[in-house]
């Protein structure tokens, strides 16, 4: 790690330690347990990242689904990505055993450039390779407010990569944590989990909590039964401070800081024979963030907001090492304007640079640069048969260093005919910029001996590639008939254009200055690809002690290719979600998750098709939990339960299938 990323990262702990000098009070926390409100209340909840703004989930014109707190807690998941498994049309799969492959409606993939993930707003997508570091994109769980998870375009509001979808991870205010609460497991794959976190209050309406956790999980098994060599380790702690500046002026500083150490075995090319061999490897990663926001209410229905956040990363591995640092700045305003209008606008200017020096797999040119975007949007919700209809129509406006401006307009209508229906369509535009390694790196993938000598495969950069685009049209329905029922239904087509296809060149060549022979290929934009389906989720309470909760989705495709290359991955057909929630006695629950994840083709360097075929597999989740007193909760989870092993997914270069184990692991929650 560099001295100037150490500096800024004690600067990012010294305001958290301020906290322990000033004078606290902090009472027993007051948790509130979802699992009592009736499931014509859950609907009521209030969401933000469909319009940025808070508005009833039911009233919502997008393909929305929340994962609460209790529906975390009660899973028995370890991981954000454990936990986005809930959601209908969302497709998650684990890699190994410290990485994921997450991404709404196909074309999943370790890094899935089109699905825009946010932590209270901040975006946690890196433009290295367009996508999502999972594996430390993490908070605290027991902070964890709710998940919103939006499928289909969320360009409009949330800018280019909110193509296929949008997740934006919440995490409860600090008035709501206040206490302390410490909580200890260990089981055969999660080694051992340590979490701790404490809130108090400052002055009359200013609140305050700090964390901490640590977590180091086992090694998975290869498809030959060897070990993986894929064991990890990981430690966060943050802070955040929420208050009233006035009666119209709130604020929220809130951070993170993380480091550890992922060990895996990576199949990499060599400059000697025999020119691919597998090397043991250890990645040190660390981080932090820093996020400032201030909230004015101007009145009933306007507020004006403004968010600064800065976060650096540095990641160290034999393909690529990495150094970024982010500035982010974004105001936004909300008023009415008479007839029914309500409209919100909004700036935001965010720049990143990075440095790739010691690539040894990956190499940059250049090395090191710096990336400007901004952006301005506007949109107005229009609301018509005294609010029964509500039309809302905006765009983005955003201008990039790859691809210069794009624009990303959407339309949507709910019609609420009556209290228990609604009925929903939209019509979205959306794009996808390139990343940084699609725009300048060149990445040897292989190499093998022939009799003309050594021959490397190697991607090459294509700087000429213009942004990817798609047209959605979306239509819902959601029926609440009573409050032990409800329906949510979506239907979408996706209509993707100038999708970037991997080319190999038509022969290999010479190169002259090291006298091997290279076999290039390079991305285009020649691909056109259409999909269509459907999401259902239902809740149904069949008695006050019984909840059920079912997702169901249906996803095809097809291909357009002008050069017959198909790029048939990611996409899966048939996923299905059953949870059921037993509360055996007033202190004992067990749940219940089963799952079934239809066959799937990922992209593979390893395969002379270039394409990995996946096995469809269903696997089932036990949880009990047991209150020995009401600050104390004993737990035993039971994960993956019905095979000893399976295959979820594989990566698209450098290692290969690694199956995800049968697992277990039992520990404590304390509260005071």
């Amino acid at each position: 790690m560099s001295h100037d990323f150490q500096k800024k990262i004690i600067l990012l702990l010294l305001l958290p330690c301020l906290l322990f000098f000033l004078p606290t009070r902090g009472p027993a926390a007051q948790d509130q347990d979802l699992t009592e409100f009736s499931i014509e209340e859950l609907m009521e909840i209030k969401v933000t990242s469909v319009n940025k703004k808070k508005q009833r989930l039911s009233d919502s014109a997008a393909a929305v689904f929340v994962i609460t707190r209790e529906d975390i807690r009660r899973s028995g998941v370890t991981s954000i990505p454990d936990a986005l498994r809930m959601a209908p049309g969302v497709n998650v799969a684990r890699i190994d055993a410290n990485k994921w492959a997450i991404n709404c409606r196909g074309f999943n993939s370790r890094f899935s450039p089109s699905l825009q993930v946010l932590v209270d707003g901040r975006s946690v997508y890196t433009p290295s390779f367009s996508g999502v570091y999972w594996e430390v994109t993490d908070v605290l769980l027991e902070d964890v407010d709710r998940i919103e998870v939006i499928r289909g375009p969320g360009a409009t509001i949330w800018g280019s990569n909110a193509v296929n979808g949008v997740i934006n991870i919440i995490t409860r205010r600090a008035n709501d944590t206040q206490g302390g609460f410490v909580q200890a497991s260990a089981g055969s794959v999660e080694k051992n989990m340590v979490a701790a976190r404490y809130g108090g209050t400052m002055a009359k309406d200013k609140f305050w909590r700090i964390y901490a956790k640590h977590r180091a999980r086992d090694e998975f098994d290869r498809l030959s039964g060897e070990d993986a060599g894929d064991d990890w380790q990981i430690n966060q702690a943050g802070f955040r401070m929420d208050g009233q500046l006035s009666l119209t002026d709130n604020f929220t500083l809130q951070g993170d800081l993380y480091d550890g150490h992922i060990h895996q075995d990576l199949y990499l090319y060599s400059q000697t024979s025999p020119y691919m061999d597998e090397f043991p490897v250890k990645s040190d990663v660390s981080g932090g963030n820093i996020m400032g926001q201030w909230t004015k209410i101007l009145s009933g229905t306007s507020e004006m907001s403004a968010k600064m956040y800065y976060d650096a990363m540095h990641r160290s591995e034999d393909i690529l090492n990495e150094d970024r640092h982010n500035v982010d700045v974004e105001f936004q305003h909300r008023f009415g304007l008479g007839f029914g209008n309500d409209i919100i606008w909004g700036l935001r200017l965010r720049h990143s640079s990075d440095d790739y020096s010691g690539s040894k797999v990956a190499f940059m040119d250049p090395v090191s640069t710096t990336e400007l975007l901004y952006s301005t949007f506007i949109q107005d919700e229009i609301s018509l048969l005294e609010d029964k209809i509500k039309l809302t129509i905006g765009s983005k406006f955003e201008h990039n260093d790859y691809t210069g401006l794009e624009i990303q307009p959407s339309t949507s209508l709910l019609w609420a005919p009556s209290e228990h229906h609604r009925l929903w369509a939209a019509i979205s535009r959306a794009t996808r910029i390139p990343s940084r390694v699609e725009a300048d790196a060149v990445i040897y993938l292989s190499g093998m001996d022939t009799a003309y000598g050594p021959l490397y495969s190697r991607f090459v950069n294509n700087e000429d590639q213009t942004a990817e685009i798609l047209w959605a049209w979306e239509a819902g329905y959601r029926f609440i008939p009573q409050q032990s029922l409800s329906i949510d239904l979506a239907l979408f087509f996706n209509d993707y254009q100038n999708l970037r296809i991997y080319t190999p060149q038509n022969s290999p060549y010479v190169d002259a200055e090291n006298q091997i022979l290279i076999q290039d290929i390079v991305l285009s934009n020649m691909s056109n690809t259409r999909s269509w389906g459907t999401e259902i989720s239902v809740d149904l309470a069949t008695s006050k002690q019984i909840k059920w909760t079912l997702a169901y989705s249906l996803t095809y495709h097809d291909y357009d290719n002008d050069q017959d290359y198909e790029i048939d991955f990611g996409f899966t057909k048939h996923q299905v979600s059953l949870r059921g929630r037993f509360d055996l006695t007033e202190n004992l629950t067990l749940d219940a998750w089963f799952r079934y994840v239809g066959k799937t083709n990922a992209v593979c360097a390893f395969s002379n098709t270039a394409i990995y075929e996946i096995d469809d597999y269903a696997t089932l989740d036990l949880r009990l939990g047991w209150k020995i007193r009401p600050d104390l909760e004993f737990f035993l989870t039971g994960q993956n339960l019905l095979r000893e092993s399976h295959l979820e997914f594989v990566q698209e270069a450098f290692s290969y299938p690694v199956e995800v184990p049968r697992s277990a692991y039992a520990g404590l929650t304390y509260k005071f």
